[in-house]
């Protein structure tokens, strides 16, 4: 891990931001159709990361928090982006929408998840482990 390299991830309207300090300790694209209906794309990318890689947080938030009792998702509360979600339970894990990090060089995602319900026209780059459902 690159702990001094230091990113900021912003929503569109740029008034909610999170400063990330170091790499992800993974990065995943998934197909599913939540992330398809949250992103409003063909698939969605997860950077994964520690809480204590957060440095800093501007910005007003709202929730949104799956009737499955799964996820809890944090959205901007002026433009509305899907920045960061936090799966239920799991105080040890962020994920973080890769799409936020516009031109700030994230590592490539490690596999392609949900691959059942993608676009059959969307494309994956060889030797990408893929998974029809999720990971076992």
């Amino acid at each position: 891990m690159h702990d001094d390299v230091t990113r900021e991830a912003r929503c569109f309207c740029g008034g909610l931001r999170l400063t990330l300090k170091g790499d992800p300790f993974y990065v995943s694209s998934c197909a599913c159709t939540r992330c398809q209906r949250r992103t409003g794309g063909f698939f969605g990318v997860t950077v994964y990361v520690r809480p204590e890689q957060i440095l800093e947080r501007s910005g007003e938030t709202r929730t949104f928090h799956l009737t499955d009792g799964s996820t809890t998702f944090h959205r901007c509360a002026h433009c509305g982006t899907s920045m960061w979600w936090v799966p239920d339970g799991e105080d040890d894990v962020i994920g973080l929408a890769g799409g936020c990090f516009v031109g700030q060089g994230l590592p490539a995602p490690q596999r392609m998840v949900f691959t059942a319900t993608k676009h059959p026209w969307v494309c994956l780059p060889d030797g990408l482990p893929t998974f029809e459902d999720a990971p076992g």
